[in-house]
């Protein structure tokens, strides 16, 4: 419940500041497919689903944005013994590219905060990691997304192994 009143208060004060009149603000959600990779890990990927909110902050104007996000995000893998369920509040900060008004890229650090760890129950509290993103912008503001995100450190204290995450969804821009 913790997470849950971060989340809405981090997504309430970036849809409100007003410090630049051309921000734009969105919505964005999809499916996940998280595993860890590292050794002596045999694992399959999990599905699982994000939402969250964005906002575009313009420096090169129609080039070159920075775009901090808050959303909530369901990771994990499976074991031929259990599927692993580990649930994050995730605080990206992209720098995003327009190629054309079609195509923008993304890329930047992403920070990753522990709301859930129903099985190990020891996985770290805070894991950084970086995404890679592609977006076809299409009109009315909708946009269809793929991201990747790898973590740069242990998912769980003490056992080699990253989080790697494929998304694929949508987003919707006002």
């Amino acid at each position: 419940m913790r997470s849950l009143k971060i989340l809405l208060i981090g997504a309430f004060l970036m849809l409100v500041s007003t410090t630049v009149s051309a921000q734009k603000f969105g919505i964005r959600a999809g499916a996940n497919f998280s595993d860890i990779n590292g050794d002596g890990w045999n694992t399959d990927a999990k599905t699982g689903l994000y939402v969250g909110v964005y906002k575009e902050i313009p420096l090169v104007k129609s080039l070159l944005f920075i775009q901090p996000e808050v959303q909530y995000s369901q990771e994990g893998f499976s074991t031929n013994i259990d599927d692993v369920k580990i649930d994050y509040l995730t605080v990206p900060i992209l720098a995003k590219i327009y190629a054309a008004k079609l195509l923008s890229f993304e890329t930047g650090p992403q920070f990753e905060f522990l709301v859930n760890d129903d099985n190990f129950g020891d996985a770290n509290s805070f894991v950084p990691s970086w995404a890679f993103g592609t977006s076809l912008n299409l009109p009315l503001g909708l946009s269809i997304n793929a991201r990747y995100i790898t973590g740069l450190d242990d998912t769980y204290d003490g056992i080699s192994g990253k989080n790697q995450v494929f998304q694929v969804g949508a987003a919707l821009q006002f």
